[in-house]
């Protein structure tokens, strides 16, 4: 049980501050008290600021053609005294020979007065409290009689009004689930095809258990949506709403009827098997949907102006097609591999034939100062051994010999491979053919020589027939 104080009390008179009348009244005080302290409660009333104009300013600021100056000084004094509780006021309102005033309209005449007098008096604070102050003293005589309206109405309903208004406030919440619920399944199309959000502004309508009664339905898709089955949408096991979304594991594919597989087949449509993946789908690592002429294969940076130089030459566009179709989308895949190939090749055959340039500057200008030094003697670079021996070609015409067989192999062998892809339509693939294999049997024979490691020798005519061989099989 609660305690009870045991102080000592004494009986004392007081007097209320914010009394004019000095009535002495008395109550029981906690001994102790200084008994000339101030009544605690005095600072609870506080009184209502009012307003008093002079006839100056009611001439000039306050005049209406429906209030007088008297009327207008019985309702200020009669505001005063009941600190403006304006249904005491309306109560005891009663100006002889004056109309009939509603609550609307004392409260209108009275606020009015006080805008219009801080409005044209001085003010000694900021402009921003003087704003607050007339704000406060703002009165909409015709929303409060709306209001008021409004109110009376409601309180005179009828039973089936009451039940028809519930019918239609429970309607008006199904169908703002539903917009909920579409807007969801937007966001997850979206999310699913383009991987963005669709950017609809959030319903600030908070979930409620109204859908309780109403059962989910199968929605029909058009198109060819409707030719498969459409899986059912994940919900949350600890929520009871229906329509919340969960981004769980996909489901496994179903396969393919003979139906969807006709229709497909009729329609053009290629399906591809989703790589399966464990990790969590993201905006940054999903792949969305695209038109396959915005995905046309581009040659490679470094010889991207080569090639398509090429393909100008042919008259073939490599950034529009016309008809993007799977085939065609792969054959110009093919022949971007092919071109890119052929300025490959290009750059290999430019370089050997710079290669022999430079290599035949060489060999004549050697040869053009040996014939002036005339018989000078001989140094172990002008013979092989120590042997002089006739028909032995000399060390240096070896070397460049071979390089320049070696070189007219690579080359033959990359323009064969090149051409073969071109007539195939293919991506080029390298082996060996017979046609090679000749080139390595000669190129082979003739280096062998050249070392000392075959006994046939290999006669100039030889080589220069093998060398224009080259160049003819090359073309």
């Amino acid at each position: 049980m609660r305690r009870l104080c045991s102080c000592r009390r004494d009986w004392r008179s007081f007097k209320n501050g914010a009394r004019g009348d000095k009535l002495e009244l008395y109550h029981w005080v906690k001994a102790g008290t200084v008994p000339e302290a101030d009544y605690p409660f005095a600072k609870y009333n506080v009184q209502t600021m009012t307003y008093v104009y002079s006839q100056d300013e009611y001439m000039r600021l306050l005049e209406d053609k429906d209030w007088t100056k008297d009327e207008t000084d019985y309702l200020f004094t009669l505001v005063r005294d009941f600190d403006a509780r304006w249904y005491v006021v309306y109560d005891r309102y009663e100006y002889e020979g004056g109309p009939e005033r509603s609550m609307e309209d004392l409260k209108d005449r009275y606020y009015s007065v006080c805008r219009k007098l801080i409005r044209n008096r001085p003010w000694a604070g900021d402009e921003t409290s003087k704003a607050q102050l007339i704000t406060s003293l703002t009165f909409d005589k015709e929303r409060e009689v709306t209001r008021k309206k409004y109110i009376a109405s409601l309180e005179s309903r009828t039973p089936q009004q009451k039940a028809e208004e519930d019918a239609l406030y429970i309607e008006l919440k199904r169908l703002e689930q539903g917009e909920r619920r579409f807007k969801r399944d937007r966001e997850e199309l979206l999310r699913t095809l383009l991987g963005i959000d669709s950017g609809l502004p959030d319903l600030p309508v908070e979930e409620d258990g109204l859908n309780s009664g109403t059962t989910d339905t199968k929605k029909k898709k058009k198109g060819h949506f409707s030719a498969t089955t459409e899986p059912e949408t994940p919900v949350s096991a600890s929520s009871n709403a229906p329509n919340v979304i969960s981004l769980g594991q996909p489901q496994a594919k179903k396969s393919q009827s003979v139906s969807s597989a006709r229709y497909d087949a009729t329609h053009c449509i290629h399906r591809t098997e989703a790589p399966s993946t464990t990790l969590t789908t993201t905006k940054s690592a999903h792949v969305p949907v695209y038109l396959r002429s915005y995905k046309l294969p581009q040659p490679k940076a470094p010889s991207a102006a080569r090639v398509a130089q090429v393909l100008g030459e042919l008259g073939i566009s490599h950034t529009r097609l016309v008809m993007p179709t799977r085939e065609n989308c792969a054959q110009l895949e093919n022949l971007l591999e092919t071109a890119s190939a052929l300025v490959e090749t290009k750059k290999v055959v430019d370089k050997v034939e710079q290669d022999i340039r430079i290599m035949k500057a060489r060999l004549g200008q050697q040869e053009s100062g040996g014939a002036e030094t005339g018989d000078a003697a001989p140094t172990p670079m002008d013979v092989d051994d120590g042997n002089d021996a006739e028909g032995e070609v000399d060390g240096r015409a070896q070397s460049v010999i071979s390089l320049v067989t070696a070189m007219f192999g690579a080359a033959g062998t990359l323009l064969g491979i090149s051409k073969r892809a071109q007539n195939q339509g293919k991506p080029p693939r390298y082996h060996i053919d017979p046609w090679d294999e000749t080139m390595m049997e000669r190129d082979k024979r003739l280096t062998g020589h050249i070392r000392g490691q075959t006994s046939t020798p290999a006669a100039p005519e030889e080589f220069a027939t093998n060398s224009e061989w080259y160049t003819e099989q090359t073309r």
